[in-house]
């Protein structure tokens, strides 16, 4: 998966995050093997996983979850984990665990 196809996957229209891009696509398709127990081909991804990579790296560059804030000696929590719009994506190619 190419660099311009998440670019036009996510409707980033600015060359601005392309370094950003390089790094993180291929940390997703990680991502997405270890959450599916599966392995993917990166010059051969699914669909779904390709959509997965897309929207996880678009929301990954947004200041979001932010899930908590104190006022007195400055504490902020974010949540870690993708939204569930995101991660649905993936559920076809989940594969079970057994240990």
């Amino acid at each position: 998966m190419d660099i311009a196809q998440v670019k036009r996957l996510a409707e980033i229209k600015t060359d601005r995050h392309d370094e950003y891009l390089s790094e993180i696509v291929p940390i997703l398709i990680e991502s997405a093997s270890d959450f599916c127990s599966n392995t993917f081909d990166p010059e051969a991804l699914p669909a779904g996983v390709k959509l997965f990579v897309a929207k996880a790296a678009e929301y990954n560059m947004n200041p979001s979850g932010l899930s908590g804030r104190s006022i007195g000696d400055v504490s902020y929590s974010y949540n870690t984990e993708f939204p569930r719009y995101i991660t649905k994506h993936l559920t076809p190619y989940r594969r079970l665990r057994v240990k």
